[in-house]
């Protein structure tokens, strides 16, 4: 799910679901921490499980919630997508960390 695809939905119901899948990235206190430990570099699964104080059952079930938001890539590193990037900084602007 990508912006684009969001503004350009077929649907009202299409639309919804993409509206859904971005609010519920961001709906989460530790999601939205990880949108801004990201936002500052790319980390490791290692990385983020130490800044978070996490375990990593918990860490991974956010990362996949953020994933199939379309916010996050995960490989060796976990870096931001650029929908992931705008959420990051309404994130920024509206909490302090």
């Amino acid at each position: 799910m990508k912006f684009e695809e969001w503004i350009s939905a077929k649907s009202t119901e299409e639309a919804e679901e993409y509206r859904k899948r971005f609010k519920m990235a961001i709906s989460n206190s530790i999601r939205r921490r990880i949108l801004a430990l990201l936002n500052e570099s790319e980390k490791s699964l290692e990385e983020l499980k130490k800044e978070l104080k996490i375990d990593e059952k918990l860490l991974k079930f956010h990362l996949d919630t953020l994933e199939k938001a379309s916010c996050i890539t995960v490989g060796d590193k976990i870096s931001l997508t650029d929908e992931g990037r705008v959420l990051a900084e309404i994130v920024k602007k509206k909490t302090k960390f």
